[in-house]
């Protein structure tokens, strides 16, 4: 998965960048430059591979292989858990009601489980790798989105 932004804050190895929208809005000319940006993240560098100052647009990549068990783990497994969670509320012979009960508390089980995974386990946060620097040409100050009819 490939994404750009502009560097808003050099810190260190640090770089904080401001993230440009990955969807359809993100092409059309009718709002400006600065409404195209969305939410910053944090990304490390090595000043010494590559030269990156405030104001770059900045090219980062997630590996494929992190995406896709990314997605597995965020969006198949609760999946596979609510039917687990039926399963479990049919084999122990409750009505089909309370069998969709027990799916959904599987299903909240599982994100709970997640998030505490994510949060006291994972060590290592997902680390990007920034492929391209590019300098801004573009007056991105203009803030009114509004189109001409």
């Amino acid at each position: 998965m490939e994404s750009s932004g502009k560097v808003t804050k050099i810190n260190g190895r640090k770089i904080t960048v401001k993230m440009f929208k990955e969807s359809s809005c993100a092409h059309c000319s009718g709002c400006g430059e600065a409404n195209k940006l969305t939410r910053e993240i944090e990304l490390d560098f090595n000043p010494k591979e590559r030269e990156i100052k405030v104001g770059n647009i900045v090219t980062f990549e997630l590996e494929d292989s992190k995406m896709l068990k990314i997605g597995f783990l965020v969006y198949v497994i609760p999946v596979i858990m609510m039917v687990v969670g039926f399963g479990i509320g049919s084999y122990l012979g409750k009505s089909e009601g309370v069998s969709v009960l027990y799916s959904f508390i599987g299903l909240f089980l599982t994100f709970l489980v997640i998030h505490l995974y994510d949060k006291f386990i994972v060590k290592e946060k997902v680390s990007m790798n920034i492929t391209k620097v590019e300098e801004d040409t573009k007056d991105n100050e203009v803030s009114n989105c509004s189109t001409k009819k």
